[in-house]
């Protein structure tokens, strides 16, 4: 099977805060890729939903936050989700992957 992602994610331990609809939840990331990540989620969100992300990690001495779209989830526990980073977050989000995993390439 072909991977079709543009940028290249690795396995990674991270804390992501995910906020949509009013609702916060405190998150494990256990993928990273400048262009998204993959979370463990409490309880489900839709694909499609636009939500407001935080990721942080006791290794990086920054927080980067911004958008991302949810690309796909799953709605039977254990709940994961793929979340897109949004155009304005792509910069922080390869700042944030390279300080937590070291010089890494960011392309597929």
């Amino acid at each position: 099977m072909e991977n079709s992602r543009r940028y290249r994610r690795y396995e990674a331990t991270f804390a992501v805060e995910l906020a949509h609809g009013g609702q916060l939840q405190s998150c494990l990331g256990d993928d990273l890729g400048a262009g998204g990540c993959r979370v463990q989620l409490l309880f489900p969100v839709p694909r499609g939903t636009l939500v407001r992300v935080r990721l942080r990690s006791d290794h990086v001495a920054f927080e980067v936050a911004g958008n991302a779209l949810v690309a796909w989830s799953m709605r039977d526990p254990p709940y994961r989700a793929g979340l897109a980073f949004t155009e304005h977050m792509l910069e922080d989000a390869t700042r944030f992957m390279t300080a937590l995993l070291g010089p890494v390439a960011v392309v597929s």
